[in-house]
């Protein structure tokens, strides 16, 4: 039913992006970062703040080891405390504290990128236009400057390699419709930003038909990426429809028995961090952000040693499968009308909900 879509999807939004796209001689076009005496005056601004307050989603272990290096880079930030809510705890906790009427004892936060920009609609951020930012593709940076990505989280399926059989993964999205799979599909309960995205690129009547027909596949509809990819390594179930391909890619790593395929489109999430309107240690903030962003930090730690994506052209990727690959940041005006789209979810996968 969906092999006949458009195989170009350049009408669908401008912005396509390639994470293989390296150049051996790439050159940052952000003269900032030369820019001794801005990056002399942030240092001393720092120097005399001293202390940082992050609030950011995302790996653990990861930006456990951006805080260490970061630390040892800049020790006159001598205080450096960090939490890690999920992206709409933390916008709960700024709204609710902005509500209240105190703010918020946090410099730098970050979250997915569609939270990030209602963060910056509602006033949150400030804007910064960080020197690193200029090497950063187009849709995982915001326009006003409020907020940059500093890794990517495309979207795969991913199967369980003692479940399923070479010859069984699937190819294109109908291979979902075959009733082989029936009662083995799990899917994320809230991928509302995934549903979205797909019904605009399928065409919104052919892509809800697609998605009636997979729900009719008694699709289990489960809780949190990171808990769905251990109940797959587990044998809980074969295959999810669509998840992070990061967490998969670690686990295979680490010797689960889990792998993914990429199947058109490849939509990804942008995880992104900003400055807080009033943060009280700002440039420290700065400092922070420009660190997180740079080539280093980013092929070192989030690539390198993460299996993430970065949003940066001149950051080579991890697995050679992706090289070519054309991959889509989620496109943001679903935020717009998201209890509509979740509404419009929930009536396909889940049409009992709407009766309570």
């Amino acid at each position: 039913m969906l092999t006949n879509f458009r195989d170009s999807i350049l009408g669908f939004r401008s912005v396509i992006f390639l994470l293989a796209l390296v150049f051996s001689s790439y050159e940052t076009p952000v003269a900032r970062a030369q820019d001794a005496g801005y990056t002399g005056r942030l240092i001393e601004g720092a120097r005399q703040e001293g202390e940082l307050d992050v609030w950011s989603t995302g790996d653990v272990r990861a930006q456990n080891e951006v805080i260490e290096r970061f630390r040892k880079k800049y020790p006159f930030i001598s205080k450096i405390r960090a939490i890690r809510p999920q992206s709409s705890a933390m916008r709960n906790r700024l709204l609710s504290e902005a509500r209240a009427g105190k703010g918020s004892d946090v410099d730098v936060v970050g979250g997915n990128a569609d939270i990030m920009d209602y963060l910056g609609d509602k006033g949150f951020l400030t804007r910064y236009k960080s020197p690193e930012m200029g090497a950063l593709v187009q849709g995982l940076k915001d326009p006003q400057d409020r907020w940059s990505a500093f890794y990517v989280n495309p979207f795969v399926t991913a199967y369980n390699r003692n479940l399923v059989a070479p010859k069984d993964i699937p190819k294109k999205w109908d291979d979902f419709l075959n009733p082989q799979w029936k009662g083995k599909i799990a899917f994320y309960r809230e991928e509302y930003a995934w549903f979205s995205n797909f019904l605009a690129w399928a065409g919104r009547e052919k892509g809800l038909e697609y998605m009636r027909r997979l729900a009719g596949q008694n699709v289990q509809l489960r809780e949190g990426h990171s808990l769905m990819s251990q109940l797959l390594a587990a044998g809980e179930y074969p295959i999810i429809f669509v998840t992070y391909g990061p967490r998969i890619a670690t686990m295979k790593a680490e010797g689960a028995p889990v792998d993914w395929v990429a199947l058109d489109p490849v939509f990804a999430q942008g995880i992104a961090m900003g400055i807080y309107t009033k943060a009280k240690h700002p440039n420290a903030a700065r400092l922070y952000v420009d660190y997180m962003l740079s080539r280093e930090v980013q092929q070192e730690i989030w690539v390198n040693g993460f299996w993430k994506h970065s949003a940066r052209t001149d950051v080579v990727p991890n697995d050679a499968r992706w090289k070519g690959r054309r991959i889509l940041p989620l496109d943001l005006k679903f935020t717009d009308q998201l209890n509509v789209v979740a509404q419009e979810f929930r009536g396909i996968f889940e049409p009992e909900s709407r009766k309570k």
